[in-house]
């Protein structure tokens, strides 16, 4: 599978986006950039959306990617969540006040621009090619984390949060046919109490984190940083010893 990065930072700043990412070229994984950092091209190909939680940095690209495939003819474009981050989304965002809702707006190909489609926790679903489970991580509202999987491999994307269990035993499960990890990371180790409050990674904690997958080494790929963390984050994650760790970069392909 290949993943291009849309967005991987936790804030905005020139350059620096909030979290986006396509698989494959058709399947987005979170909506915080999309409609802001993605050519149009690229975004008409978008077959279907997974959002991991209804924090407004991870859905704030989807009002304006509405508008601008309204004027595509391809089929409705399904929007995956569980049932708590559908609601904020129907509830909260694209509720006919703050943006229109485009699941009653047509495009011109007749079909309505989005469907919402609700997500069980802890099932395998099929989402176009993949296999996907969404699994519950442990965030300050409801979030869940997605186990991927495609042609026998499989990726874990872990949506925003700090220690959790659940999502990496369902990870270990799978040996050797899991890939890559993409995991979020947010302060450096001196803010490690704000990232305990805020339910977010710092380098240490993540080393903690990912010897829960025992003695599989998948690759890693950290995304969430707030932008002016990077530069330290990155110099704190080389400390974490025994995993092949790469920060991710906006633009950038990388085969998961």
């Amino acid at each position: 599978m290949k993943l291009k990065v849309i967005g991987c930072y936790g804030g905005h700043m020139p350059s620096r986006h909030n979290s986006g990412f396509v698989l494959d070229g058709e399947t987005l994984i979170d909506a915080g950039t999309i409609g802001m950092n993605m050519d149009i091209e690229e975004q008409r190909k978008i077959r279907r959306i997974l959002i991991s939680h209804p924090h407004l940095d991870h859905i704030e690209g989807l009002p304006f990617y509405a508008v601008n495939i309204v004027s595509n003819k391809a089929p409705t474009v399904p929007v995956f969540g569980t049932k708590y981050t559908i609601d904020a989304i129907k509830t909260h965002l694209m509720n006919g006040i703050i943006w229109p809702d485009f699941t009653k707006i047509k495009n011109f190909g007749g079909n309505e621009v989005f469907s919402y489609k609700i997500m069980p926790l802890d099932k395998w679903v099929k989402i176009g090619p993949y296999k996907v489970k969404a699994i519950r991580v442990n965030h300050t509202i409801k979030t869940n984390g997605y186990i991927i999987g495609k042609g026998g491999h499989y990726i874990v994307y872990s949506g925003d949060t700090k220690a959790t269990s659940k999502i990496w035993k369902e990870a270990a499960k799978l040996g050797k046919k899991l890939k890559s990890v993409i995991v979020e990371m947010s302060f450096p180790n001196s803010l490690a109490g704000l990232a305990d409050v805020s339910c977010h990674f710092v380098p240490a904690t993540l080393e903690a984190e990912l010897k829960k997958l025992g003695k599989l080494r998948p690759k890693i790929f950290v995304y969430h940083i707030k932008p002016e963390y990077l530069s330290k984050v990155k110099r704190e994650l080389k400390a974490v010893k025994g995993f092949d760790i790469r920060v991710l970069e906006e633009k950038k392909i990388y085969n998961v």
